[in-house]
C-alpha cells in the first residue's frame, strides 16, 4: 500500500497530464464509444471491462477526430482536457467550442471548468392499485479539472424536489432514484445526490478516494462484481493498467440494515481484479470479493495483494462474520463486430457436497452469465446499433449471508447485477445511436424467481427448528433462498433451484435520449412490467419526459 502511495506521489513529479473523468450519470458517450471500440476490435476487449476509464483513454478519445464519439468528447470536455488552449483570465458564462460553460480557467499548472444544469420530469404512473401523475425537478452544478498535472478533482451537487407523486412509485420508474435514501426510503419532498472525490494519476496508475459510479465486467447489460446502476460507493479505488495487464482495487463503506431495521454499524466492501488481455481478442479477469462490518476499518483487507478468502478465515470471527466470493469474466471476439462474454460467480463451495440435493448442497452456491453483443454500421461513423443478448443465473442464497449484515449489498440493493437470488434471466437490449449523443434504447427481458415463503403478516414464514424437534426454537423455514438481504435459515431444507413461490416477470423498457442543440437535451422513458404469481403479482406502467438544459 505505501509502495503504491509512494508510485503516486512519484507520478505527479514526472508526469504532466490531467486528471479527470466523464461522469457516467451526466454523459456515457466516452463509456459508449470504448464499449464500441471493444467490439468493433479497434481496442484490446479489456480496455471496456472496468468503469471508471483512465483519464488517458478519455484524451486519447477526444483526440480521435475520425471517430463522431470522439469528436463529441472533444467538444464536451475541451476546457479540461490537456491540450486546451489556455486562457487569460477567469471566463465566466462563455462558450467553449460550441458550448456554454459556468466558468472556465486554464493555466499552465490549474484547470477547471464549472457548470450548471437544471432538469424537469413530468411523468404518469400506473399500476394495480393507483395511476397518478408525478413531476421532479433538480438544480445541479458540477465543478471538475486538475492541479499540478496529476492531481484531478471532480464534484457534481444536486438537489431535487419532488412537486407530485408518490415516491415508492416513481422510483419504480428510474434506479436512481430507487436508490437515494431521502427519496425512497425517507419518503421526503426532497432529493439529494453527488459525486466526488480527488485522484492522482498516470498513465499507469490512478489512487481515487470519494464516490463515483463503477463497473466491472464485459456485459452492456448488467454485471456481478459491481454494476453502474448501483447505489455509488465511498471509498478508495487503485487502479494499475500496464500494458496487457490491469490491476483494480476498490475498498469502500457500504450501507445496511438487520432483520430488525437498525443500521448496520461498520460495513465494508473490498473487491480485487486481475485482469490480463494475452491478444487483444481476448480478456481473462478474476476478483475476489469481500464484505465486512462491526468492528471498524479492517487493515487486512486493506491490503492490495491479499486474498480474502484466506484472509476471511484467518480468525474465528472474520470465519463467521465476513462474506467472501470469487468471479471470473471472460470475453472473445470471434470476429470485429462481435463480443461473447461470461461471468462464474463462486460465492460458497464445498467439492464433497456438489450436486449434493440435501440441505448440505446448500453450501454451494454460484452465479452464471453467458452472452453475446453485436455491433452494426462502420466503425468511427455517428449511426451505430448494437445487439445484446444474455443469460444470467444466480443461485439460492447466493451474495447472501448467514449473519445476515454481511449481504453483497448497499442501501438494500445489489452492488452488482440487480437479480435476486433463487432466480435467472433472460435479457436483450438493442440499441442505435443516431449520433453520439442521441440514442435510442430498448430492453426486453423474462425473469423466473423462486420467492420465499411468507405469512400472512409479510414476514417469512417461521416455525421450530426441524434440525432440533421440541426445542421450541424459531427459525425462518420459509426462507428458500429468494432473498439477498436473508441468507438465514440455508441449512434447514435441500434448496433446489426456483423452489419456493414461483414468480414470472415480463419488462419492456424504451429509452429515448437526444440532445438538439448544445446544452439541451431530453429524456424520453417509457416502461411496462408484468408479473404473476410470487408474493407481490403486479402489472406496472410508467412514462415520463424530461427536459435538461445545462449537462
Amino acid at each position: 500500500m505505501r509502495l503504491l502511495l509512494a508510485l503516486a506521489c512519484l507520478t505527479v513529479a514526472l508526469a504532466p497530464m490531467l486528471a479527470q473523468n466523464a461522469d457516467v450519470n451526466a454523459e456515457r458517450v466516452s463509456m459508449d464509444m470504448q464499449l464500441l471500440r471493444a467490439v468493433d476490435g479497434s481496442a484490446p476487449l479489456g480496455t471496456y471491462a472496468v468503469w471508471p476509464q483512465s483519464a488517458y483513454t478519455l484524451t486519447e478519445q477526444g483526440t480521435d477526430s475520425a471517430n463522431a464519439f470522439g469528436r463529441y468528447i472533444r467538444s464536451y470536455y475541451n476546457s479540461v482536457l490537456l491540450n486546451a488552449p489556455l486562457t487569460e483570465d477567469l471566463e465566466f458564462a462563455e462558450s467553449t467550442s460550441g458550448r456554454f460553460r459556468g466558468l472556465v480557467y486554464a493555466d499552465s499548472i490549474a484547470r477547471i471548468q464549472g457548470d450548471i444544469s437544471l432538469m424537469m420530469r413530468p411523468g404518469y404512473y400506473s399500476d394495480n392499485a393507483i395511476a397518478d401523475p408525478f413531476l421532479l425537478m433538480r438544480p445541479a452544478v458540477r465543478f471538475m479539472g486538475s492541479l499540478g498535472g496529476n492531481f484531478g478533482y471532480f464534484l457534481d451537487l444536486s438537489n431535487g424536489i419532488r412537486l407530485a407523486g408518490d415516491p415508492a412509485q416513481i422510483a419504480k420508474t428510474d434506479p436512481t432514484l430507487a436508490r437515494t435514501l431521502k427519496f425512497s426510503i425517507e419518503d421526503s419532498a426532497f432529493f439529494d445526490r453527488y459525486i466526488g472525490y480527488v485522484q492522482y494519476q498516470s498513465s499507469w496508475l490512478r489512487v481515487r478516494f470519494g464516490r463515483e459510479a463503477m463497473q466491472f465486467g464485459f456485459s452492456p447489460i448488467d454485471n456481478f462484481v459491481h454494476s453502474i446502476e448501483a447505489p455509488l460507493l465511498d471509498g478508495l479505488l487503485i487502479d494499475v493498467p500496464y500494458k496487457s495487464v490491469r490491476f483494480t482495487m476498490t475498498h469502500s463503506a457500504a450501507n445496511g440494515v438487520d432483520t430488525s431495521g437498525a443500521a448496520v454499524t461498520g460495513k465494508y466492501i473490498a473487491t480485487h481484479r486481475l485482469a490480463i488481455d494475452p491478444v487483444d481478442w481476448l480478456s481473462f479477469a478474476v476478483s475476489d470479493m469481500i464484505v465486512y462490518w462491526g468492528r471498524g476499518l479492517d487493515f487486512v483487507y486493506l491490503n492490495p495483494l491479499a486474498f480474502f478468502v484466506s484472509a476471511g478465515l484467518s480468525t474465528q470471527e472474520r470465519s463467521l462474520n465476513d462474506n467472501s466470493m470469487m468471479g471470473f469474466d471472460l470475453a472473445v471476439r470471434p470476429f470485429k463486430g462481435m463480443m461473447i462474454y461470461g461471468s462464474f460467480i463462486i460465492d460458497d463451495l464445498n467439492y464433497a457436497t456438489l450436486g449434493d440435493s440435501s440441505s448440505g448442497g446448500n453450501q454451494n452456491k454460484f452465479a452464471y452469465q453467458i452472452g453475446a453483443s453485436q455491433a452494426l454500421g462502420k466503425p468511427g461513423e455517428a449511426s451505430r446499433s448494437l445487439v445484446s443478448l444474455e443469460y444470467a443465473r444466480v443461485d439460492p442464497f447466493t451474495f447472501s449471508h448467514r449473519s445476515i449484515n454481511a449481504s453483497y449489498t448497499t442501501f438494500g440493493a445489489p452492488v452488482g447485477y440487480d437479480l435476486q437470488p433463487n432466480s435467472d434471466r433472460v435479457a436483450f437490449q438493442a440499441r442505435h445511436w443516431f449520433s453520439p449523443r442521441t440514442f435510442v434504447r430498448l430492453d426486453l427481458d423474462y425473469t423466473r424467481h423462486g420467492e420465499n415463503f411468507l405469512d400472512s403478516t409479510g414476514n417469512i414464514q417461521a416455525a421450530e427448528d426441524p434440525n432440533y424437534p421440541g426445542s421450541g426454537i424459531l427459525v425462518a423455514v420459509g426462507n428458500v433462498g429468494g432473498d439477498m438481504l436473508r441468507g438465514d435459515g440455508d441449512g434447514l431444507a435441500g434448496n433446489t433451484f426456483l423452489r419456493g413461490n414461483l414468480s414470472y416477470q415480463r419488462r419492456v423498457r424504451l429509452w429515448f435520449s437526444a440532445e438538439w442543440f448544445p446544452n439541451v437535451f431530453t429524456d424520453l422513458r417509457v416502461g411496462y412490467t408484468n408479473r404473476n404469481g410470487g408474493n407481490m403479482p403486479e402489472n406496472f406502467f410508467f412514462g415520463s419526459f424530461e427536459i435538461r438544459v445545462g449537462y
